[in-house]
């Protein structure tokens, strides 16, 4: 598997963090068994409010993964404004089997959503190739 790992000049190596975000219990686990099988450290959710709540509370966290459609007061575009205004350090996969969200999504996240179905190694393929990305720009 690809580069799952963080580090800056002189840290130790440790592997990225993933949060999961997706109402759909079993879409999260299966997404989720995946990326740990993969080497990822992944955390859960299914709010916005749930990453709120890991955020403020100082846990690390490199890339989240969101739906969309999300229960509550932030849909996943409002979340990845959120992250992108308090947390800009975090990469933001929008996902959704909407077709047409993929210009309100090119705002707030590089590639637009990833659509469903999609392939778990896509979502691998593009949680890297965000990181590669931040880290050239830092």
């Amino acid at each position: 598997m690809s580069d799952v790992t963080t580090s800056q000049p002189g840290e130790e190596t440790q592997p990225l963090t993933v949060f999961v975000v997706e109402p759909e219990i079993l879409v999260r686990m299966v997404v989720a068994e995946y990326l740990r099988e993969c080497g990822y450290i992944v955390i859960e959710g299914s709010t916005a409010d749930d990453v709120m709540t890991v955020l403020h509370a100082g846990t690390h966290v490199d890339t989240i993964l969101t739906e969309l459609k999300l229960p509550g007061n932030l849909d996943g575009f409002g979340l990845a404004r959120w992250v992108r205004d308090n947390h800009p350090g975090i990469d933001v996969i929008l996902t959704s089997s909407i077709r047409n969200a993929a210009q309100k999504a090119g705002d707030l996240c590089d590639d637009g959503p990833l659509e469903k179905p999609f392939h778990p190694r896509e979502l691998v393929r593009r949680i890297n190739l965000l990181r590669g990305r931040r880290r050239t720009m830092f």
